[in-house]
């Protein structure tokens, strides 16, 4: 069940966000990312998030305006055997995004998946993912292992 709320509720989201630089990371739910190592045209890349807990529990995110507004899952992509950062694009301004707040309800023992394609060029990468945002409305961040993807040219 996901749902959508406006701007008042993302303004919350934001000012608990202003309280704390670093969220941490929930001992009870774990990500995992998934990609095809080999893709042509867009990366479609999914990060699935499973509850430990033994009751549901709702998670909730906006929209990233270091990630083309995108509510998740987040990423950092990197070039192999380089530290050049291709996704998101360094330099990048941010993107004026809709105010929106997603929230998923994630069942006890349950899992959710967030998904969205990166349009990356011909090359080897590290997709790095995560989910940020908040977990029974404390902010966390929940990181996965990276994947590594080849991408060939269309």
């Amino acid at each position: 069940m996901t749902r959508l709320l406006s701007l008042g509720a993302l303004l919350a989201l934001s000012l608990g966000a202003a309280q704390t630089a670093t969220p941490p990371v929930p001992e009870d739910v774990r990500g995992t990312l998934f990609a095809p190592r080999t893709a042509e045209g867009p990366l479609r890349v999914s990060l699935t998030l499973r509850s430990s807990l033994a009751s549901p529990v709702e998670l909730d995110a906006g929209r990233d305006s270091r990630q083309n507004c995108v509510f998740g899952p987040l990423v950092r992509v990197l070039r192999v055997g380089t530290r050049e950062v291709v996704s998101p694009a360094p330099g990048s301004e941010p993107r004026l995004c809709a105010q929106d707040l997603r929230i998923w309800r994630l069942a006890a023992g349950g899992g959710v998946t967030l998904t969205r394609n990166l349009d990356l060029p011909p090359g080897e990468y590290m997709v790095e993912g995560w989910f940020a945002g908040r977990l029974g409305g404390k902010r966390v961040r929940v990181p996965a292992q990276p994947v590594r993807v080849t991408v060939r040219g269309e």
